[in-house]
């Protein structure tokens, strides 16, 4: 039945998207390690954050740089998927996730669980639970966070407070390095052509 087929494909996806992951938490790309994807620099698939939550311009915690994750996320799985590496400046320097641990008074289970829980308040827990796989590879002597993001077979659509304090839709997708917002006319087009 239809249901049964939706299931199969996106399990097949998942599967063939999660291939990529090696044992150890190494990631290959082809033979490409994490190491030298980092080197490549971002890209449509590939995006860098130096943190969850942690600004270090300002030495504090600042919860608009979690929205900025959820929204590459999204942007993530409404285009063709994608990584993202937290821990790691927008120049490839690993930065590793000390600050962010600190933050949550915790280690990488105290950062997995709160980033699964923005995400699956944000976008949905089945999204979350069958469409992102979240490791914690060790490069350099630092560890960084790798999420591996799916393609979604819906749109992801955010609920974002406005300047006035209400609550707005917002859909993103990547642009070649980054993550744009769709106006209304450039949703319905993009929806036509993507869904």
């Amino acid at each position: 039945d239809f249901l049964s087929t939706r299931r199969e494909m996106l399990s097949q996806r998942m599967n063939d998207y999660l291939n990529r992951l090696a044992v150890n938490d190494e990631v290959i790309y082809g033979k490409a390690t994490i190491e030298e994807i980092i080197s490549e620099g971002e890209s449509e698939e590939l995006e860098f954050k130096s943190t969850l939550r942690w600004d270090i311009n300002f030495g504090k915690v600042n919860k608009n740089l979690e929205k900025v994750i959820v929204k590459t996320v999204s942007a993530f799985a409404n285009t063709d998927g994608g990584t993202l590496l937290i821990g790691v400046n927008d120049e490839g320097s690993v930065l590793g996730l000390e600050n962010d641990y600190a933050s949550l008074n915790g280690d990488r289970d105290a950062f997995e669980l709160h980033l699964r829980n923005l995400l699956n308040q944000q976008i949905g827990k089945p999204f979350t639970a069958m469409c992102v796989k979240v490791i914690f590879p060790d490069i350099y002597g630092e560890e960084i966070c790798q999420i591996e993001v799916a393609r979604s077979e819906r749109p992801i659509i955010l609920t974002v407070k406005d300047r006035h304090g209400l609550d707005s839709q917002k859909m993103y997708i990547r642009s070649g390095n980054s993550s744009q917002e769709l106006s209304m006319s450039e949703f319905v087009e993009y929806k036509k052509e993507r869904f």
